[in-house]
């Protein structure tokens, strides 16, 4: 098949689906086309590779199984008005059913209906019981009254995929809320003045918590943020400005509870890729730093463990380990077996002491 086909089959089924909410309008214009012609019928068709389709008629209810494609085919292909005053003449319209019987058609013009991009989609035809000759002015009509109703396809497709896409856009928007709210994160975007652009349900809450107020869009940051950590936070918000990403870590008191937080400063950027703002991103890590610490305060007691390991054990098992040296020697080959199975277990008590402090000592890291 053609790419040209191809193109004009997709352009044709936009055609075929669209729904108007408001029918009248194309209805008056297919209406205003037999008024102009002083004919008694007319119709929208729209063609496609195997079939013809009616979406609108005027005048008489045409039935598709009786309507074979030999009306259709006249202006199929062409880009010119087709005019036929008296169809009886053409061999290939003679004997239709509508000619030979009701409603007795002698009269047919059709004008193609072309998409802004060139493509043939269908027509507009008139039809008529008796022969009529059509005056330029009423052709001229005609064309225009084409292309009206295929501007209103067109504008009611785009309209249709508008509503698409905006279905679209929402659905992210849900999608993207539902996870900007859930996350831990404290979120919040300001503009080049401390001006709140927007905000997630941490910092709402936290704020209402607080503060006792509903922030908004719009209010000054520096209302929010305690005394003792705003010139820090100006600062940082500053750099941001200048295209600079940074972090600090500040604190803040929740109902007398101090909590932490771990502010990322980041520029924000417009689609000129020039700063609009800067970008908030905090995370609360109060419950860290408490593990941090007695992480440290369990490192500490570990130590003072090892120290004791290391002097107040090994001492008392170095001088056992000195008896048992200075007996041995006094006693040459009289040593009892006794002290030689002391020897060897207060060494492997020793040993074993070795390890622990060795342990202990990487913990110190």
């Amino acid at each position: 098949m053609p790419l040209r086909e191809i193109r004009r089959l997709r352009a044709l089924d936009r055609f075929l689906t669209i729904q108007f909410e408001n029918e009248k309008e194309v209805r008056d214009l297919v209406r205003l086309a037999a008024e102009i012609c002083e004919a008694k019928i007319a119709s929208i068709t729209i063609l496609d590779t195997v079939s013809h389709h009616f979406r609108y008629n005027w005048g008489l209810e045409i039935d598709d199984a009786k309507w074979n494609d030999s009306f259709c085919n006249l202006t199929i292909g062409g880009y010119q008005p087709v005019i036929v005053p008296d169809v009886r003449v053409r061999p290939d319209l003679a004997e239709h059913p509508y000619v030979k019987g009701h409603p007795y058609i002698r009269f047919y013009a059709g004008v193609p209906l072309l998409t802004h991009d060139g493509h043939h989609v269908g027509s507009l035809c008139v039809l008529n019981d008796d022969c009529l000759t059509l005056s330029e002015t009423q052709l001229s009509m005609l064309g225009i009254l084409a292309k009206q109703i295929v501007q209103l396809f067109e504008l009611e497709a785009s309209i249709m995929l508008l509503k698409e896409q905006l279905k679209d856009v929402r659905l992210s928007q849900i999608q993207l809320k539902s996870f900007f709210n859930s996350r831990l994160v404290l979120h919040l975007l300001l503009d080049t003045e401390f001006r709140i652009l927007s905000f997630n349900k941490i910092f709402n809450d936290l704020i209402v918590k607080n503060v006792g107020v509903v922030p908004k869009e719009g209010d000054d940051i520096r209302l929010y943020v305690q005394e003792h950590v705003e010139p820090d936070f100006v600062e940082h918000y500053s750099r941001a400005i200048r295209g600079e990403r940074c972090v600090l870590q500040m604190d803040s008191m929740d109902e007398d509870v101090p909590l932490n937080w771990l502010v990322h400063f980041e520029p924000a950027f417009d689609p000129d890729d020039r700063v609009m703002g800067v970008s908030c991103n905090a995370l609360d890590v109060t419950q860290k730093i408490e593990q941090e610490a007695q992480l440290t305060l369990q490192n500490e007691h570990l130590k003072k463990v090892a120290f004791y390991q290391s002097h107040d054990l090994r001492r008392p098992v170095s001088s056992i380990l000195g008896i048992v040296e200075y007996l041995n020697e006094k006693l040459g080959d009289q040593v009892p077996e006794e002290l030689e199975m002391l020897k060897l277990c207060t060494r492997e008590l020793d040993e074993k002491i070795k390890k622990i402090v060795n342990i202990t000592d990487l913990t110190k890291d």
